[in-house]
């Protein structure tokens, strides 16, 4: 009777828009009003309390202020150039390097919303001057932003190992070797139908591999990724190494990201430094002419310049951490009111009931899996990824520990089952993220050029992603075959379990 009333009223309530904290908060209140005899809201304040002072959870809004520290200091677009000089030859051209530069920038960011953003912002343009397929260039950055929640650092796996009270570490390293997977499975992908589709992406041109300049071109371009795997380096390596807790390394992917983000916001301050120390020395000369030529006349800066930097880097930071606090309110609302459920149900007894009723259907530990894929491909076309995440988890994880599945294995599938409900319509948040990037390239092409603003619908996305999900499904297919693909890498470095 509970768990038919609580999921009737948790779809009523988001098909009527309700915010998913009000949903989950009112249907907490209500199934405990009329089932219970003891009300709820004696123990809210408790419950919130509890929920929001694990310590894992403050690498939550550290990686995010990460992520946006990274998006608005000009990285992506910089990371984008670089990695187009190595593919560009790919069949699909530029396409791959979507995927490749996603990959690179979920590994700082954990946020796919934070990587589909920053991504399309730098290559739409570009892809529209060279007549690329709009449907297959939007699915690409919809489905490499999913990445972000895969390939560590990842909040979606922080937030599974609080909920399922699993090791961070292990899943951190159980999601690379999925996550780079999955990003050569849409490469792969993309290959193979840019040969079948020519018109999809035209051939590229780019430098030759033939030339020593073109070489020299490349890697001192390539210097510029250098800052961004250090940053990877700092984040993950003092996890892996046991340096350092999940919270204590976003603290330090804090720092680097703003030294970084500064640094390369300072370009007109940092420029004539830069050359007054290296036309002293023959370092100079591994530069090109041009750039040896820039760094020789560079003038050290005025006051004015000095003052316009540091103004625009404050705006930065002052954007960056109102946005991080805006989505950390958000994912902990969520957080604090998934808490609540999770102690409705349990006072009612309704997760005991869920974990008797599949136990009694006698099935094994892959039939269950398997029913739980279903059950959460169903569920993410109309509800959002992270609310279906924190409502589901805590009520599962009881039943799965009785089946004695492996909760790192679990929390890998779960995350990509995840990935998948944000790319699929109707409700894919990722989809809304490049949608609204669009009309805002849309927007600002249309008043650079004086033309009339481009029609574009969502519809567009939706065809768009659709090859990628069933790269997904390729590659959630391969993880559940073997599982070792997930387990491989953790069991050796932390033993087997």
């Amino acid at each position: 009777m509970v768990i038919g009333v609580a999921f009737g009223l948790m779809g009523a309530f988001f098909t009527a828009g309700m915010y998913v904290a009000g949903a989950l908060g009112c249907l907490s209140l209500i199934v405990m009003f009329f089932f219970s005899d003891k009300p709820l809201w004696n123990q809210m304040s408790a419950i919130a309390w509890r929920g929001s002072t694990d310590f894992i959870l403050v690498a939550v809004p550290l990686f995010i202020l990460m992520g946006e520290l990274m998006n608005r200091s000009g990285m992506g677009e910089r990371m984008y150039a670089v990695i187009s000089r190595w593919i560009w030859f790919l069949p699909g051209g530029l396409i791959h390097t979507n995927i490749v530069s996603c990959a690179i920038f979920a590994a700082c960011s954990g946020s796919s919303v934070a990587t589909s953003a920053t991504i399309s912002r730098a290559s739409l343009p570009s892809f529209r001057q060279r007549n690329y397929s709009e449907r297959m260039v939007i699915g690409s950055l919809a489905a490499g932003g999913t990445l972000g929640i895969l390939i560590p650092p990842s909040i979606g796996l922080i937030l599974f190992g609080v909920l399922a009270e699993e090791s961070i570490g292990r899943l951190y390293i159980a999601g690379f070797i999925p996550g780079v997977l999955l990003s050569l499975t849409f490469m792969v992908m993309i290959g193979i139908m840019a040969l079948i589709w020519k018109g999809m992406a035209p051939r590229e041109t780019g430098e030759s591999f033939t030339s020593w300049e073109s070489w020299r071109a490349r890697l001192l371009a390539s210097f510029q990724l250098l800052p961004v795997m250090v940053l990877i380096f700092l984040v993950l390596g003092v996890i892996y190494m046991g340096i350092a807790a999940p919270s204590e390394a976003a603290a330090f992917g804090v720092s680097g990201a703003f030294i970084l983000a500064v640094a390369l916001n300072s370009g007109e301050v940092l420029t004539p430094l830069l050359g007054g120390v290296l036309r002293r020395t023959p370092f100079i000369y591994l530069f090109t002419q041009s750039t040896q030529a820039t760094l020789r006349s560079a003038q050290l800066p005025s006051p004015e310049t000095l003052r316009e930097v540091m103004a625009r880097n404050t705006r930065m930071v002052q954007e960056a951490i109102i946005s991080t606090v805006r989505t950390t309110g958000m994912i902990f609302l969520i957080l604090m009111a998934a808490f609540t459920l999770s102690y409705a149900f349990a006072r009612l007894g309704t997760s005991q009931q869920i974990a008797e009723a599949i136990v009694g259907l006698n099935l094994t530990d892959w039939q269950l899996v398997l029913a739980l894929v279903v059950f959460y491909l169903i569920l993410g076309t109309f509800m959002e990824s992270f609310a279906m995440m924190v409502t589901t988890v805590p009520i599962l994880i009881p039943t799965l520990k009785a089946a004695e599945v492996d909760l790192v294995w679990f929390g890998v599938i779960m995350v990509l089952l995840v990935e998948a409900a944000l790319i699929s319509p109707p409700e894919g948040i990722n989809l809304y993220v490049l949608h609204g990037v669009r009309r805002d390239v849309d927007r600002e092409e249309a008043e650079r050029t004086g033309q009339p603003l481009r029609e574009s619908t969502i519809s567009d996305v939706w065809v768009g992603v659709l090859p990628f999900m069933g790269c997904m499904a390729v590659t959630t297919a391969l993880v559940l075959a073997f599982p070792q693909i997930a387990l491989w890498l953790p069991d050796l470095l932390f033993s087997a379990r």
